[in-house]
């Protein structure tokens, strides 16, 4: 075998040659745009009281999502099957003259772009009209760029399905739900009418979330008067709600109802203000978690 001697001067020529073609194929010079081909593009609907989803699969990327949760703001969501491991600036627009503007987001992790109202609608707006999203945002290592568009080839009948699906979201969710407060008058224990409507988002929540699994009520008091009476106040503040809850529906097997008079304080009862806030019954969506 044949062996190549190099002298100095190649062997610095070589390096050179060398560095420049690393330089011109670094990752520094790498972008990859993402998008569903014509013949592959299709939007999917997942439909709740509780969740709209319009969602699209993105070839080698992950997806394209709009999520209107109960309760809660419209949000764009881009889902990446990599992690974007460097927090930096996400470029959003639109591909078509008539309708670019300029939007930046912070990109970061496997939801490198989570954007909220008014460009979520914006997106849509577009979709509906023919033309693609795009969102431009860093890579997988440094210098590298990800752009992503979304096809708007099959959308418009999904887009009609989560319009209905938006039309009969339910107005709030679990987080929002999840504990109430019911204030009650010095030695009362008369229900305000105030509390009706909350009382009733509770109930329609229940039939349409069966994850809940019961509604713990406790009753308290503020620490005015004697532990025997208070006991006795406690348990009256607890019952009248419940009483309310089985009133518009609620099973009685769905209500756990406890009272503990003055024992548990969320203020220290030294003025009024305190004592108002001591005056209570609380109401829990249980889903199975042991009690407090």
């Amino acid at each position: 075998m044949e062996l190549y001697q190099l002298n100095t001067k190649q062997i610095s020529w070589l390096i050179s040659a060398l560095a420049a073609a690393f330089t011109f194929y670094s990752p520094m010079s790498f972008g990859h745009l993402y998008m569903a081909d014509v013949d592959e593009a299709q939007w999917n609907v997942d439909i709740s009281p509780l969740y709209c989803r319009l969602w699209q699969p993105i070839p080698a990327y992950g997806m394209g999502l709009f999520e209107n949760r109960a309760g809660e703001r419209q949000f764009f969501i881009l889902e990446s099957e990599k992690q974007v491991y460097k927090s930096a600036q996400a470029q959003l627009a639109i591909v078509a003259p008539e309708w670019k503007f300029n939007e930046s987001t912070q990109a970061t992790g496997y939801r490198p772009v989570k954007a909220e109202e008014p460009l979520p609608s914006r997106f849509l707006d577009a979709l509906e009209a023919g033309f693609f999203p795009d969102v431009k945002h860093p890579g997988w290592f440094d210098g590298h760029t990800v752009e992503v568009q979304l096809s708007s080839v099959n959308f418009t009948a999904a887009y009609q399905e989560y319009l209905q699906c938006l039309s009969g979201l339910y107005p709030a969710n679990f987080e929002q739900l999840e504990r109430t407060t019911v204030l009650f008058d010095s030695d009362k224990y008369e229900l305000k009418p105030s509390y009706f409507e909350r009382l009733k988002l509770i109930k329609g929540y229940l039939e349409i979330d069966p994850e809940v699994l019961r509604v713990v009520i406790d009753g308290h008091t503020d620490n005015t008067g004697r532990d025997g009476y208070n006991y006795e106040l406690s348990r009256n503040r607890a019952e009248v709600v419940a009483a309310y809850l089985k009133k518009i529906g609620i099973p009685e097997s769905k209500l756990l109802i406890r009272y503990h008079g003055e024992q548990y304080p969320i203020a220290k009862n030294k003025t009024p203000s305190e004592r108002r806030k001591n005056r209570r019954t609380t109401l829990r969506l249980d889903k199975g978690d042991e009690l407090e």
